[in-house]
């Protein structure tokens, strides 16, 4: 009997034992007092933190980047300053950034330019113009200077002539053409006349210049009256020759419509002959 207690307390003692562990280990699983099965008793994996850290990669030599020394710089020359043409200012276009003002001062300078251009070339044009014309007048100069030397007067006035005292020697030019042909026509005019058409005759300049240089008058031919007066005056001529019969007719001939007309100067005389036709 005793054998018998003693076996059941041992094994009584290990069942207390496991007991024991048990309930230490499910302690924190619950703690409702309920007994939970088997499944449920039993803690998961997953919901077990793991008490070992996981280890970290310890760097090895080869991961660790060496340094690679700096390269010292090498100095370079200083280039020498090149001189350069300024870039052509470019036209202001919309968009470019220019100002408007900017932008209207490029055609206002260029009309500027062109204006001054324009006025240039007109004032190089007067300058030609009046040194042509000075030319031209000198030329008309020394010709009537020719012209009064190449005169051949005859030594003395031809018979039927009438001599002008005072007057003849070197020198004579054709002289006041058109004054004495409206002298005519404004004679013509007073008596009730229409007007004749005038033109210059060089063969009665020529005429006249011979008279003029001789001293005298007389009619060659080619004219219908001539004359001479010493003051000069193409009204004073045809005031001569309207106390003229002869030549008073002549200038208020109705059968007419024009007159060639020569005339010519030595000092203050003047010689006139005048066709009509």
């Amino acid at each position: 009997m005793r054998r018998w207690d003693s076996r059941s307390r041992s094994v009584a003692a290990v069942a207390v034992a496991t007991l024991v562990v048990v309930g230490v280990g499910t302690s924190a699983a619950w703690s409702d007092g309920s007994a939970p099965d088997d499944a449920a008793a039993t803690p998961s994996a997953t919901s077990t933190p793991s008490a070992t850290p996981t280890a970290s990669p310890t760097p090895t030599a080869s991961s660790t980047p060496t340094p690679a020394p700096t390269p010292k710089p090498t100095p370079k020359p200083t280039p020498k300053p090149v001189a350069s043409k300024a870039p052509a200012p470019k036209p202001a276009t919309a968009g470019s950034g220019v100002s408007s003002s900017a932008t209207k001062a490029a055609p206002a300078a260029a009309k500027t330019a062109a204006a001054k251009k324009a006025a240039a070339k007109k004032s190089a044009a007067a300058k030609a113009a009046a040194k042509k014309a000075a030319a031209k007048k000198a030329a008309a100069k020394k010709s009537a200077s020719t012209s009064r030397a190449s005169v051949k007067a005859p030594a003395k006035v031809p018979s039927g002539g009438l001599v002008c005292r005072g007057s003849g020697g070197p020198g004579a030019g054709e002289q006041q053409v058109s004054a004495i042909g409206k002298a005519i026509n404004t004679y013509r005019a007073k008596h009730g006349l229409k007007k004749l058409s005038i033109s210059r005759s060089s063969t009665l300049v020529q005429h006249a210049k011979t008279m003029a240089t001789t001293g005298g008058i007389w009619h060659s031919g080619h004219e219908n009256i001539v004359a001479c007066v010493s003051n000069d005056s193409a009204t004073t001529m045809v005031t001569a020759w309207s106390k003229s019969a002869p030549h008073k007719a002549q200038m208020l001939r109705k059968d007419v419509t024009h007159m060639s007309v020569g005339g010519a100067a030595n000092g203050s005389w003047l010689f006139g002959a005048v066709l009509f036709t």
